[in-house]
This record gives C-alpha cells, structure tokens and sequence, in this order.
C-alpha cells in the first residue's frame, strides 16, 4: 500500500437529454457500489467523491479539482462511467446528461482534458477506469464508417499511470443520426466490485489486490460473461505495482523449505544426502516455523527413504529441540520499614537466581558416527544428463586412438605428428574426461564445470583429430587416417556431452566480480597464446606461414582452437563462472602441452633439427598462464560459494 493520500473520483451519468443517447441502466448502481468498496478502511481505504449525473462544468470542474494540489506518492483513482463519443475527427468525448452531439466540444468532456489534467498532476500513481460504451466516428446523417478503437496510447500517454477499459472496440453503431442497441448492466465495473470486495483479485494471496491482479480478475470475469468483450490494460511509465486495496482472503501457506524441495524428492542418493546437511543447518534456524519444518522433513526421510539418507537423517533428527528459554527472575519487591529512631543499616542486597546453564549436546558414540562420504556439489546443483558420463567415458576411448600414431611412421614423420597433436596429450584428454566422467556421476563435479571440460576438449581434439587425418593422408597411410577420423569421431562425443550439461546448468552471477590481477593474467595468456601463432617455432616457418604454404596447414589447426575456446572462457566469466573457469583451466592446460609437442617436433625433425625458436616456449608460458589464473578464480568462487553448500 501507498504511504501518500488515497483519493478516488467516480462519475457515473446514465441519463442524457440528447434523444439520440439512449439511457444506460448500470451507471448509477455500479457507481454507488465501487464507491463503498473503494471507501472501506478494511479494504480500498479511498477519500472517495461520486459525481452522478451531473452537468458537464460541474464534472470538468471536479476533475480539475481532482488532480490539483498532488504529492508524487498520493494514489489517485478516477472511474468514468458513460458514453464515450467520437467525432467526425476522431476525438474522443465523454458524455454527460446536457451533453449535445451536434456541440460535443462544448457541452462534453473532452478526453483530451482529461489527459491534461493528469499530466499537470504531481502525482505519478494515477489509475483510470473506463466503463464507456464507444460510439465510433459519428457525423449526422452518416453510418459509421471508422475506426472502432479508442486509441489509449495516443490519448492517455504519460508518466505513471495505468489505464484499464471495459473494451477497446465499440459496443453501438449508427443508423442514419440515431443510435442503436440497448444499454446492459456493466459486467466490467461489477467484476471490480467483486474482486475488491470479496478479496477474489488478491491472485498471489500475498493480502494486497495490484492493479495488474485486478485487471486479470475481471478480464476474466468479462469474458466468461460476454466473449465478445475484450478489456484493456495499459502502462505508462510505471515503476513497480499499484496497489488498490487489501483484501480479506487468507493467504496461501508458505512453503518454508521451497528451496530444497527440488534436492529433497531428487532421484539421486547424494543429493537427497546434501538436502539432509541443509536441513539439519536448519534446525538452528532463528524462524522456529522453519526450523519445525526442517525437523519433520528429517524425520519423513529418516521413515520413508533408502537406507544412507535413513541413517543420516536419523543421527540428525535425534538432534534434542533446543529447551525454552528460562523465565526472567522475578522482581524483588522493596521494603519500607518505618522510620526508626536511629538511621537504619542499609539493608542486604537479594542475590538474583542464576540461569540454568543448557545441557550439552552429548557427542555421538564412535559406533554410532556416521561413515565420511564425499559431499555433493551442491543440494540445489541440478543433475548431468544420465548418459552424459557414459558419453565422456566413450569420447575418452576414443581419442586414445591418437596415441599409437607416431609409431606407424619413420623417425621424422613420428617427431613431426607431435606438432599435430603429441600422444601425451591426447593421454591427457583421455585422462581428464574418464576422470571428470566419474566425478559427475557421482554428483561431485558441478555440471557447468563438466560440460566446460567436456567442450574444450572435445572442440580441441577434434581441431587435432582432422589435422591427423590430413597428415596421415600424405604422410602415414590409411591406418593413420582411420585412427585420426576415430579421434575425431570421440571428439564429437565429447562435445554432444558436454552441450547438454550446459543445457542444465544454471548461471551464477552472484560470486562477486573477478579479482583484476588474475583477469589480466587470463588476458595476458591469451594474448601469448595469439602470438605464438604468427612467431617462428623453427628455423623456418611460423604456424600462420604454414597456412599459406598449404602442406603443412594442420599444425595451426589446435593452436587456433585455443584461442577460440580462450576467448570463449573470458567472455562467459561475468554469467557462467563456473563454466568459464572450467574453460580456461583445461584450453590452458592442454595449449600447455600441445606447444611442449612443438617443441619436441621442431628439436627433433621439423626444419633444420635442433632449431627450436620462441613460438613454442610463448605458448607453453601463456597456457600455464591461463590456466594458473582460472585456478586461482575457481578457488575464490569456491570460497564464495562455501556458504550456499557449493565446492
């Protein structure tokens, strides 16, 4: 609810002189009962004003009155209730009982004047009820040939209001000057009543009835009652919601535990374990109802679930209720003894009873403490797709493929296959994806971190995988080839595993910014890892001179993979820390290793032997860089995240 003045301003005119404006029969009804609604202290808590039937200056000079003298926080409410008119021009007009539709301009109220007077208004919560019965362009003698919209953005334009309409097309049409049709009672205006009065429109139960909230109550109402009656909303530079009124409805329960409902009903045995950790933190909770609530739930899975998260949470439940606090020592009551003769001894001080110390928690037998397990990631880390590990374990198989290369070639050609991709690295990328497979099936690796590594390596493998079979083409033979394309089929793999583990994962922007010393470090790395492409790594070419000579284009196929899955890893850091770094740890580290290849290629057989230049060192320094950096960002998101129960 607002803090300023709450002021309303229903007119209501369903009678009129001019003959060609039939009678309205719900105005006058529906005025009073919105009234009362929006009067009452227990719900709208309006200063409410009713202007029925009344001539047009009398109704323009309230409106003006209305919106006079306004502080920015006071909520203003006008309802117009009537006919709504338009010109041959296409203005709007609202009607009123002296209103004549040959002089619309002078004997009604224009809309126009209307959105003047909000404008001029300090007031930046202003609502606007329109129940009108929309006429279309009218001219006498004419049908109706227009526009059947009345045109709200264009004529209530402004700064915090919100316009709600009982329709936006009109409800009559003309036949020659006469109008046509019969009045009906107001559906829209009796859906508001309804929806303050009985509390119904308080959609959230949060006990307050928003503007949007009653809108969506009555549009409801409208059309179940009439479905050829669409009502309208619309916004104008509103910061956050009006509310109308409060309301009466009891509000819906609070699930207390709403955050661990997802890790407590989890198929997977070890996140059900974490929930039971967070709960049990929970039952010290300063909420007592939040604390009960812990404890019954420990108390459900300690009946009802498997025989690890039975005695878990058996051990935790057990746990005593903290005792009610010790009531306060009573007040000692002075005594006033008569005035002796003699000035009396001060009389002894009443020693206060000292609080029971609380009993100690007694610590658990040895026979009875639990047995130490991993903890999950995290209670609320959603699960990897169930064929994900099994994937990665595959894509490691395969990219093994690469290791028994080099011995199917002569001396040389086996020293230049290390400038491709080194049997040592593609141990290495078989390694980390068996390992960070088995972690993730045991909910111990953070899915963002799984599908980063899966992705990386994956990306460079298959970068290496294609440039084994263009080497093994010329160079090896067709074993060689075969053996490539199973490199790079393991490195598709890798990729599909680690795309859906990026699916599930969740952003997690609320770590704290980057510390800048390790940010510049990753950018310096990469900055290293680019210019090693373009520096002599022997006596003779540089990776990007490769390109241009065509025969040995392969050897820049990983090392510009790198720098794109670098660049990657930087630019997802602000949304996905934990993926990035996962990015940046294992592009570093295998860019690493790839160059310490190089180096062995171009000591041993590329160019003139023993011809080792600066490309392969600078990459070898600017992978271990990155990768140096992204562990000292996981380690500060690790310690971020220690309290929310993530590692």
């Amino acid at each position: 609810m607002t803090t300023g003045r709450r002021s309303a301003l229903v007119v209501a005119n369903d009678t009129y002189h001019d003959q060609r404006l039939s009678r309205l029969r719900a105005p006058a009804t529906d005025a009073e009962q919105l009234a009362g609604v929006l009067r009452n202290a227990e719900i709208g808590g309006f200063e409410v004003e009713v202007s029925l039937n009344e001539p047009e200056h009398v109704v323009r000079r309230k409106v003006s009155t209305f919106f006079d003298d306004r502080g920015p926080d006071d909520l203003l409410l006008l309802h117009l209730s009537c006919h709504g008119v338009k010109d041959e021009d296409g203005r709007l007009y609202f009607a009123t009982p002296d209103t004549e539709i040959d002089h619309l301009d002078a004997t009604s109220l224009p809309a126009d004047y209307v959105n003047r007077q909000m404008t001029k208004s300090r007031s930046r919560r202003i609502v606007l009820l329109l129940d009108c019965c929309y006429s279309g362009a009218f001219a006498r003698g004419m049908m109706n040939r227009g526009d059947e919209r009345m045109d709200i953005m264009e004529r209530f334009d402004g700064r915090g209001r919100i316009v709600l309409t009982a329709s936006s097309a009109m409800e009559y049409s003309f036949e020659g000057d006469q109008l046509a049709g019969q009045g009906k009672p107001s559906v829209f205006t009796s859906a508001l009543v309804e929806g303050l009065a009985t509390g119904e429109a308080d959609l959230d139960r949060d006990g307050f009835v928003s503007v949007d909230e009653l809108y969506d109550f009555a549009f409801d109402r409208v059309r179940t009652v009439t479905p050829s009656q669409t009502p309208g909303k619309w916004v104008f530079d509103v910061q956050g919601d009006f509310f109308i009124a409060r309301s009466n409805r009891p509000p819906e329960p609070v699930d207390l535990l709403a955050d661990l409902r997802g890790a407590i009903s989890s198929p997977f045995t070890n996140v059900r374990l974490g929930a039971v950790e967070e709960l049990a933190a929970l039952l010290d909770d300063e909420d007592p109802a939040r604390a009960a609530a812990a404890r019954a739930v420990l108390d459900e899975m300690a009946e009802h679930d498997t025989q690890r998260v039975v005695r878990g949470s058996a051990e935790r439940a057990r746990r005593p209720e903290p005792p009610p606090p010790p009531p306060p020592p009573a007040p000692v009551q002075p005594t006033v003894a008569p005035p002796p003769p003699e000035p009396p001894a001060p009389a002894a001080e009443v020693p206060l009873a000292r609080e029971p110390e609380p009993e100690r928690e007694p610590e658990p037998e040895p026979e009875h403490r639990p047995e130490h397990r991993p903890r999950p990631v995290a209670a609320t880390e959603p699960p990897p797709p169930s064929w994900g590990p099994t994937a990665a374990s595959l894509a490691a198989v395969a990219l093994l493929a690469a290791v028994p290369l080099p011995l199917l070639a002569d001396s040389t050609t086996a020293w230049n296959s290390f400038a491709v991709v080194a049997p040592f690295e593609a141990a290495l990328a078989a390694v980390a994806l068996l390992l960070a497979a088995g972690r993730l099936r045991r909910q111990q690796l953070p899915t963002a971190g799984a599908a980063g590594l899966f992705l990386v390596v994956g990306i460079l493998m298959a970068a290496a995988g294609i440039g084994l079979v263009k080497f093994s083409v010329e160079d090896i033979g067709v074993i060689g080839a075969v053996l490539g394309l199973l490199v790079v089929g393991g490195a598709v793999v890798a990729v599909v595993a680690g795309r859906a583990c990026l699916s599930v994962s969740s952003t997690d922007r609320d770590h704290g910014n980057v510390e800048p010393v390790w940010l510049v470090s990753a950018l310096a790395g990469t900055g290293l890892a680019v210019l090693a492409l373009f520096l002599p790594y022997d006596g003779y070419s540089s990776f990007w001179t490769e390109v241009e000579e065509g025969a040995s284009a392969e050897y820049i196929f990983e090392p510009v993979a790198v720098v794109g899955c670098l660049a990657v890893g930087l630019l997802t850091l602000s949304s996905r820390r934990r993926f990035a770094t996962a990015v940046l740890l294992s592009a570093g580290t295998l860019a690493a290793v790839h160059y310490l290849g190089v180096v062995l290629a171009a000591l041993q057989a590329i160019g003139e032997q023993g011809e080792v230049r600066a490309a392969g060192w600078i990459g070898i320094a600017g992978g271990l860089l990155v990768a140096f950096a992204a562990l000292q960002i996981h380690g500060s998101l690790t310690r971020g995240g220690a309290g929310s129960g993530t590692s």
